[in-house]
C-alpha cells in the first residue's frame, strides 16, 4: 500500500505558517488541540514541524516572556526533526518513523506539502486488527 492512500490533503491539514509568532502557534494549536503543526513556507513547501513543547522551551529560555512569544516561528529553536516523504512510498517503509511523530508529511518533488499522515492510519493498515 502507497502512503498516498492515506493521505489527508494539505487542505485539510492544520499548518502553521513560518512567518506566524510563537504565540500565533500557541493560538493555533490550542484552537484545533494539536500537539505538533506542519510549517510551511509562503509557497506551501514543508519546512519541518513545531510541537508545542519546542514553543515551551523557547518562552521558557528567555527572560522576556513579551518578545519570546512575538518571535517568529522561523527563529525557534526545533528538536523534532520529522522528515517529509513522497507519494512513491510504501506505507511499511514508513512505520518507523511513525512511531516517533504524530504524523508523516508528505511532499511532492518540489517540496511542497500534498498532506500529511496521521501516525494511527499508518498503524492501523500496518496492523492485523484484533476483530
Amino acid at each position: 500500500m502507497k502512503i498516498m492512500q492515506l493521505l489527508t490533503p494539505t487542505t485539510e491539514v492544520r499548518w502553521i505558517s513560518v512567518t506566524d509568532t510563537v504565540r500565533d502557534a500557541f493560538d493555533h494549536m490550542e484552537t484545533y488541540e494539536l500537539g505538533a503543526a506542519p510549517i510551511l513556507d509562503w509557497s506551501g513547501r514543508y519546512l519541518g514541524t513545531v510541537t508545542g513543547a519546542d514553543l515551551r522551551r523557547h518562552v521558557a529560555s528567555t527572560v522576556d516572556r513579551a518578545a519570546a512569544l512575538a518571535t517568529p516561528l522561523s527563529a525557534v529553536d526545533r528538536r523534532s526533526h520529522n522528515v517529509a516523504v513522497t507519494g512513491d512510498r510504501d506505507v511499511s517503509s514508513v512505520v518507523d518513523q511513525a512511531l516517533g511523530h504524530p504524523f508523516v508529511p508528505v511532499v511532492d518533488d518540489t517540496g511542497c506539502l500534498l498532506g500529511i499522515v496521521d501516525r494511527q492510519r499508518i498503524l492501523d493498515a500496518r496492523l492485523p486488527s484484533a476483530a
